[in-house]
């Protein structure tokens, strides 16, 4: 019997809430114990019916697009993805897309520089900064003979030796009673 309840009442309402609202009444159900959710249903009960045999609506999706898109794409075509992006909030660090791209608005707001030349512009304007996209334009390293790197080695100090946890602590120390 209670199977055949079910498959006739077939809406949120008549399923959850109804049962949820009578266990509240025949107090099986405490007032504190009630869900989160039940007041808010019942201040604002939807519009429209929230059945499982409702077909989705049909909702137009609208294409976000801002200003600095068409300049990351330009980053990432000829670029790639150089460097690493972190999501956690503990780094502030400005990835280098978007150090590419506030340096190329920069440069389009001036207006003296014509499209076509602004991505090379930009590319010189952050190497001057020490920003090398492209790496075969990167400086080269310098590289010192051995005999300065034996000199550089020479004045660093090794670390002194500490005593061993176990030198240092015994156990029958640590539980001996004063």
């Amino acid at each position: 019997m209670k199977g055949d309840e079910w498959r006739k009442m077939d809406t949120m309402k008549d399923i959850v809430f109804t049962r949820t609202n009578g266990l509240l009444r025949s107090g099986a159900l405490k007032a504190s114990d009630k869900p989160i959710w039940y007041d808010v249903y019942e201040a604002f009960p939807p519009n429209i019916e929230p059945r499982y045999d409702r077909p989705a609506p049909e909702v137009n999706i609208r294409k976000v697009l801002y200003p600095e898109d068409k300049t990351r794409a330009l980053f990432y075509k000829k670029y790639g993805s150089p460097g690493l992006i972190h999501l956690n909030e503990k780094y502030q660090r400005e990835t280098l897309c978007q150090k590419f791209v506030t340096e190329y608005e920069k440069l389009h707001s001036t207006g003296t520089i014509e499209e076509s030349l602004l991505m090379q512009e930009t590319e010189l304007a952050l190497e001057n900064q020490g920003i090398y996209l492209d790496r075969s334009r990167a400086p080269p390293k310098s590289e010192a003979s051995p005999a300065e790197e034996e000199s550089q080695l020479e004045n660093v100090e090794e670390p002194k030796k500490s005593e061993s946890l176990s030198d240092a602590f015994r156990v029958a120390e640590l539980f001996k009673k004063e």
